[in-house]
């Protein structure tokens, strides 16, 4: 048998039984509740007071003895937080009040070979330890054993500390509903099928970063937290409340003088702190040894997908990257991730995505170093970003012409059907608009609001594309960032940046992000000319600009544009990138405040639009329009749009409505109309709402409601409502500007 049998020390108060080792790092017959020891293991650790949980125990018991409260008690909390130290140091201080029988039971596994400890195994070391015959006859079966066990344990004051329960079956056996037999069981998560039992529910969560600080203290003393208070806050902040991590790390300092905290700090962040701690921890107990346990019951799919997603640049993910893992039998990664989510090892968000606890995310990446092979690594890294680019290829429903390569090609991995997401449409809005928004922002705010708290979502849907690169765009920026190194040949392959930054720049134009759409296309262009790729180099460029434009910082955006012109009179590059150089450098020309120019290079990048759809010659009538605009030639401005709105329209029957589009030009029209005609300004802004809303364009979104409390329209909602949508897309200033209207 694996694990730890203590034997007692200091004063007996009935028989003291630890079966397995038992999670925390405390002795079941320490004398002293403050110093505490797993034995025969060398190392110590402090226990640091839990005072409210404590006196919670205490309350507990006093309500059982006096029939007002239960007899079975369950401790829930994360990994790593105590849950164990906590009740073994309470019934160390109480075992004065349990004097036939304190009972450890380690039922989930432990450390070493065992992996868990069956009833039957509890009772003989019960009988064992009592001097119970059990050759005697009714020891035979199990049933008997546990028919004996009760009659011994019977109107005794007996405590049993069940440790880390998986099910309702390893605690049943023990629940006699007799008084004076206390059962208390530790978990991460409430154990199924014991509610009817109505346990009192004891929660546990980190530390307070003082109790921290004290653990701190009572190992080194005061004077190295005083040395280097900078470096020793940032210790306690890595420690994340869990007393495990604290533990190794004042220990490790205790027995290292020459160590400082700074440097301690430092090694723990740039290499993790489970790496590092089992680095250099020489204890009998690993760090990981807290976390190995319940990835050591996993099946293989299961233990397979765990080291996957250690990986995996991000602690969250959906459902379909779980499945791509196992891209030839999708079905194989669903039914793992089902067994993670039933462990707890992960958990759901709002929206059936997926979270790691951070801890449980930093066990998975040890894993996947340490028991993974390099091979294994690399086929999981490719698979991600093959994922993430086929991804957002897949979500790139903007209609235009488009140069990668991947666009009508079929996906090896499964991907959310983008077609069936549910969006609201301009062309049939319900019935309430003002409920059209609501619902726009409730799903909104939940793109930004992680949570690893909610219940498990009850069914899968599939996102919207703005949902679905919101929700992964911190992943996807990590795997393009990777692209730094492929020059030297590794992955991934040339090319992966720009079709990335491609496939997202609808998303990019229409819902803000500018760092993280600047940094991409930096990439992007760093990949497409190093793949010496005139047409992509154009593209990129010119979507550069763009982005530089939209931020007002001209002189950087002509020099993207310039770059772009040049790509695209490459020989043989297509003329399509030619036309829309021009046609942002006309853009430009404008902002610069030169009409005559800006309309010199709008019409000379007529010829090379394509002809054949009517959205390339809708737009450049909107940005004719937009140029007339500029120079107050209000007529000629309002004829353009027009225009605009006549093929935009011709559009929409042709191939759907371009409803991001359309509702800037009807947003130029409301501009030029609200000083002559406010309520036909006001009509023309919540249409041109609408069509934002259908698009998912959250800044538009946020200027239509600013514009409209301008006028009048429910001001203070309106500029309310707009400043929090700004936020969503990360627009502070546009945000602040419209707090500053509310005064």
């Amino acid at each position: 048998m694996s694990g730890t049998r203590n034997t007692s020390q200091g004063d007996n108060h009935g028989t003291q039984i630890q079966i397995g080792s038992v999670g925390g790092p405390v002795s079941i017959h320490q004398p002293e509740a403050r110093t505490v020891r797993i034995l025969p293991q060398r190392e110590t650790s402090v226990f640091q007071n839990r005072t409210e949980e404590l006196a919670l125990f205490d309350t507990l018991l006093e309500r059982a003895e006096s029939g007002e409260g239960g007899w079975l008690w369950s401790v829930v909390g994360g990994p790593a937080v105590g849950k164990t130290t906590l009740v073994l140091t309470w019934i160390i201080q109480n075992r004065h009040r349990f004097g036939h029988a304190q009972l450890a039971v380690a039922c989930g596994g432990d450390p070493g070979l065992g992996r868990g400890r069956g009833v039957e195994q509890v009772c003989d070391e019960y009988f064992h330890a009592v001097g119970v015959d059990t050759d005697a006859p009714g020891f035979d079966t199990l049933e008997g054993k546990l028919s004996l066990f009760r009659q011994h344990t019977e109107g005794r004051p007996v405590v049993i500390l069940l440790d880390d329960v998986r099910t309702a079956a390893q605690v049943e056996p023990f629940l006699s509903d007799l008084p004076g037999t206390v059962v208390i069981t530790t978990s991460r998560e409430p154990v199924r099928g014991l509610g009817m039992r109505r346990p009192a529910a004891v929660q546990v969560g980190p530390l307070a970063d003082e109790a921290i600080t004290a653990l701190f203290d009572d190992v080194l003393g005061p004077e190295r937290r005083t040395a280097e208070p900078e470096a020793f806050t940032r210790l306690v902040d890595l420690c994340g409340g869990i007393p495990l991590f604290a533990g190794y790390a004042a220990g490790l300092l205790y027995d290292s003088t020459d160590l400082s905290v700074a440097e301690l700090v430092e090694r723990m962040a740039e290499s993790g702190r489970i790496d590092f701690l089992e680095e250099v921890s020489e204890a009998a107990t690993r760090p990981a040894a807290v976390f190995d346990v319940p990835y050591q019951a996993l099946d293989p799919d299961a233990a397979r997908l765990y080291r996957a997603l250690g990986t995996h640049p991000t602690r969250d993910f959906d459902a379909w990257l779980a499945r791509a893992y196992f891209s030839d039998e999708p079905e194989r990664g669903s039914k793992a991730l089902r067994q993670l989510l039933n462990r707890t090892l992960v958990k759901t968000d709002w929206a059936g995505r997926y979270v790691m606890e951070d801890l449980t995310y930093e066990h998975a990446g040890w894993v996947a170093r340490t028991r993974g092979s390099a091979q294994e690594r690399r086929l999981d890294q490719r698979r991600t970003r093959g994922y993430y680019l086929f991804g957002a290829v897949a979500a790139d429903t903007a209609k235009r012409w488009r140069l990668g390569p991947l666009y009508g090609r079929a996906s090896p991995y499964p991907l959310p059907d983008f077609t069936e997401a549910k969006r609201p449409s301009a062309a049939e809005p319900p019935e309430n608009a003002g409920e059209q928004l609501d619902q726009w922002l409730k799903r909104r705010r939940r793109v930004r609001e992680r949570s690893a708290l909610l219940k498990p979502r009850k069914a899968e849907w599939d996102p919207s594309p703005a949902v679905w690169f919101e929700a992964n765009l911190e992943a996807i920026m990590a795997c393009v960032e990777s692209t730094g190194r492929v020059w030297d040949g590794s992955r991934p392959e040339p090319g992966y940046a720009w079709q990335v930054a491609e496939a997202a720049n609808a998303y990019f134009t229409g819902h803000g992000r500018i760092d993280e759409r600047l940094t991409l296309l930096a990439l992007a262009a760093r990949d497409a000319e190093a793949g010496g790729d005139a047409d992509a180099t154009a593209r990129i460029r010119a979507q550069w600009g763009e982005a530089l434009l939209g931020r007002g910082r001209l002189a950087e955006a002509r020099r993207q544009l310039e770059l772009s012109l040049a790509a695209a009179r490459t020989e043989g590059a297509d003329p399509r990138g030619l036309g829309a150089a021009l046609e942002w450098l006309g853009i430009l020309e404008r902002r610069e405040g030169e009409r005559a120019a800006s309309e010199r290079l709008l019409k000379e990048s007529l010829p090379f639009l394509d002809h054949t759809r009517t959205r390339p010659l809708a737009l450049h009538h909107m940005h004719l329009g937009d140029t007339a605009l500029w120079a107050h030639d209000h007529e000629v401005a309002a004829e353009r749009y027009e225009e605009s709105l006549r093929l935009f329209g011709e559009h929409a029957l042709r191939e759907g409505p371009d409803h991001a589009n359309e509702g800037k030009v009807l947003e130029r029209l409301a501009r030029l109309t609200e000083k002559d005609d406010p309520a036909r300004s006001v009509t023309l802004l919540n249409t041109a709402l609408d069509h934002f809303l259908a698009a998912d364009r959250a800044y538009q979104v946020g200027k239509a409601l600013e514009r409209l409390g301008d006028l009048g329209d429910a001001p203070e909602q309106r500029w309310t409502t707009a400043a929090e949508v700004f936020d969503l897309v990360g627009a502070t200033g546009a945000a602040d500007r419209a707090r500053g209207r509310l005064g």
